[in-house]
């Protein structure tokens, strides 16, 4: 990235130089201390990810790209989730969290240096090392890791996957407020529908030479051909393209919890739409009604190459457009009546109850 930020750190550039709304502390240069955590990070971390990735998991493989362009990826999504807000009154984020926001970002997937495994929780310890005066301000240092940490994984005190929920809904940071889950929100999802052919290794997908337990993340990864927000509509536009060559070929895969070790592209698609729907409701919980997303909209088009008079062609043989949104009444979860303060309202409770004494 060297020195070609994008927007949304742009926007970050400007609210810290012209010292616009609220920072914790008038006395840092939140600029600089951005900029130094990117340039560290760049130097000691991004490089080497991939590296880490292939050689240090429990399951090692030629894995998509999470070098640097990746995290350049998910602070430009990010951006696309929250555009147009910052001129709305009470609609977005402030000038504090959104240096969270960016310094989250920047660290979330940077635990995959030692290896996937436990990843997510990494962000304290890629801090520490490399965070510079980030690492010696304690609250922010913890603030920023558990904001980057909740993007997935679980939990470290109940092993709960609800790890957006386990953080404060507001917290007060020098003299500036914070909402700690609306950040991670963002980084979340944003993490999340960053996904798309770039990813993949074309060089090798081409070539057909990815190892066998691989072929599957890239091929997925090269399908997406288009991926975008659209926050006039609220929803997120995916493209697909499928080569049909590929989806009579069943994929290696591990183990799954009912017991098969193969799949088919299409198979893997749908559970992945499966899976971003579901990190949809899950980040709108703690999203403002302004960066919330309404609805995936899919398009994939089913292609072969045909040679005619000689010259090769790649003709779309089907399209296939649908809508994923929310529909039809609500199932609503009872957890809330197990509640502590809540499971002893009950009529048999109520009616032993002796009031007044």
């Amino acid at each position: 990235m060297s020195d070609h930020w994008l927007p949304l750190e742009l926007r970050l550039e400007e609210f810290a130089s012209n010292r616009k709304g609220e920072f914790a502390d008038q006395h840092v240069k939140y600029w600089d201390r951005y900029t130094s955590l990117v340039h560290s990070l760049q130097t000691y971390v991004y490089r080497y990810i991939n590296a880490g990735l292939s050689s240090l998991s429990r399951s090692p493989g030629f894995f998509t790209d999470h070098g640097e362009l990746h995290f350049d990826e998910v602070v430009r999504y990010a951006g696309y989730l929250i555009e147009g807000t910052f001129d709305q009154k009470d609609a977005s984020l402030n000038p504090y969290e959104l240096y969270l926001l960016l310094c989250a970002i920047r660290v979330h997937d940077a635990g995959n240096i030692d290896g996937r495994d436990n990843h997510a929780r990494k962000a304290f310890p890629i801090l520490k090392e490399y965070g510079g005066d980030i690492a010696k301000d304690s609250a922010e240092h913890r603030l920023i890791a558990d904001i980057a940490q909740a993007h997935g994984g679980r939990t470290v005190s109940d092993n709960d996957k609800d790890t957006i929920g386990a953080l404060l809904d507001t917290t007060l940071v020098g003299g500036a407020d914070a909402r700690p889950r609306l950040v991670a929100a963002i980084v979340r999802f944003a993490d999340e529908i960053c996904e798309h052919r770039s990813r993949a290794s074309l060089h090798h997908v081409n070539q057909g030479n990815l190892p066998p337990e691989s072929e599957l993340f890239h091929h997925y990864a090269k399908c997406i051909v288009g991926a975008k927000p659209d926050r006039l509509n609220k929803s997120f536009k995916l493209q697909f393209d499928f080569d049909v060559d590929l989806l009579s070929k069943k994929y290696k895969i591990p183990q799954d919890e009912n017991g098969n070790t193969e799949k088919y592209l299409i198979d893997d698609v749908m559970d992945r739409l499966d899976k971003l729907n579901h990190e949809r409701v899950y980040c709108n919980r703690f999203l403002l009604h302004s960066m919330q997303t309404d609805r995936i909209e899919v398009s994939m088009y089913f292609t072969k190459i045909k040679s005619a008079d000689g010259i090769d062609q790649n003709i779309a043989l089907e399209r296939k457009s649908f809508t994923i949104k929310d529909k039809g009444y609500p199932e609503l979860p009872a957890d809330w009546r197990k509640e502590d303060d809540v499971a002893a309202i009950t009529g048999i409770d109520m009616a032993k109850k002796e009031w007044g004494k």
